[in-house]
């Protein structure tokens, strides 16, 4: 095993730990051109989870205050019934918070992943304009959706971002979380960047175009842990995807207007709603 992609060990530094929101990202689009930016699925999905815990906790947070004042005030009169007043009251306000927590909690796999998504828009955000990238591709015959896929001059590259934390081990294409006495499988990341990869490459194929569609993953949480053994795919982490675009040597040099083709391609094929299809940078799009 060898340093950085075949490390049997990759941390995340405190220098790489950022905040991002989304206007954040969307500033940060002045070189790279951006041909689809991501659905607003996911950040509608994590609204509506929000205002779900405010509504909701907030009608349990009132019955739970008022549990005990209105119990002493009705066990004036009879303190049987000021017990069971309170109790209902403060029952009825729990059960509400939990209502509110709970569905806050079922998008949070989604919460998750979207920051994770962010973070790798941003830094693609810093390479130049010979790069372009599309975010959140779903294609026909595609088994989800691909976060992210760049096409520059180095070749055309899908992204599989995970936002994982906690420690997991990888051998070829078998993933394992570790826990404190064994590991438990998980869905292979390398087998599903892979298949993302061979979707795309079969559009692309299928019109004519000869390029190689090369899969990638990407660990973005600060604090996960990555023992790797022999990965099939190139496993990196936030802060080192652009120097490992850039680096790459491909076979055949794609062209910008190849590049183009190749994006406007995608698009056709792409069934996610999008805005736009043609190809902007971030100056057109303001």
């Amino acid at each position: 095993m060898i340093p950085i992609y075949n490390s049997p060990l990759l941390s995340f530094p405190a220098s790489l730990r950022y905040n991002f929101n989304r206007s954040r990202v969307e500033s940060l689009f002045v070189s790279l051109r951006l041909v689809k930016p991501a659905s607003d699925f996911a950040r509608r999905k994590i609204q509506v989870a929000d205002k779900r815990l405010k509504e909701w906790g907030l009608r349990g947070a009132v019955l739970l205050l008022l549990a005990v004042p209105v119990g002493v005030a009705v066990g004036l009169l009879d303190s049987f019934s000021g017990f069971v007043v309170g109790l209902v009251l403060g029952a009825t306000g729990l059960v509400l918070v939990l209502i509110g927590f709970t569905l806050w909690m079922e998008a949070s796999s989604t919460r998750k992943g979207w920051e994770g998504e962010q973070r790798v828009a941003s830094e693609l955000s810093y390479l130049n304009d010979d790069f372009l990238l599309l975010n959140d591709v779903v294609l026909w015959g595609g088994r989800g959706n691909i976060d992210h896929i760049v096409v520059g001059p180095t070749g055309v590259f899908v992204i599989e971002t995970k936002n994982y934390s906690g420690k997991y081990v990888c051998y070829g294409d078998r993933w394992f979380f570790q826990g404190v006495r064994q590991k438990y499988d998980v869905a292979s990341v390398s087998v599903q960047a892979k298949n993302n990869a061979n979707a795309l490459s079969t559009v692309l194929h299928r019109s004519g175009f000869t390029v190689e569609v090369n899969p990638i993953i990407v660990f973005t949480h600060p604090s996960v842990q990555l023992w790797l053994h022999h990965p099939t795919v190139p496993v990196l982490k936030s802060g080192t995807v652009c120097n490992f675009l850039l680096n790459q040597q491909p076979r055949f040099k794609v062209s910008g207007p190849y590049s183009q083709k190749v994006a406007e391609k995608i698009l056709l094929n792409d069934r996610t709603p999008h805005q736009d299809s043609s190809i902007k940078t971030n100056h057109d799009l303001a």
